[in-house]
């Protein structure tokens, strides 16, 4: 007798086999739009960061540079869109850039 079809165990096997690979496929698109997410908040800090030294720069004449080198500083980044040194729609204009200096080296945090 010529049987027609699939075996139960041939049928389970074949659905336990995309399941896992549905799985492992999930879990590496999830990986790479994390991934993406922490690049762009990494790129939009870095230009930040540019735009927090640009302005020091620019108002080096008012002694803001030497005052966060001994004390820190803290700089709005409604500050520096008000500047024209950062894009409104680019950025959170609530957070605030720290910067000190840790062994004469510049750091920076952003809140």
């Amino acid at each position: 007798m010529n049987k027609k079809g699939f075996t139960l165990i041939e049928l389970l096997s074949t659905i336990t086999i995309m399941t896992l690979i549905a799985t492992v496929l999930t879990i590496n698109v999830l990986n790479i739009f994390e991934n993406k997410k922490k690049i762009a908040e990494e790129s939009t800090n870095n230009i930040i960061i540019t735009a927090a030294n640009v302005y020091l720069e620019l108002n080096e004449q008012k002694d803001l540079k030497e005052n966060c080198k001994i004390n820190g500083c803290n700089i709005a980044i409604d500050t520096l869109i008000k500047e024209g040194l950062l894009n409104e729609s680019d950025v959170d204009n609530l957070k605030v850039i720290n910067i000190y200096y840790e062994n004469n080296e510049q750091k920076f945090k952003i809140s």
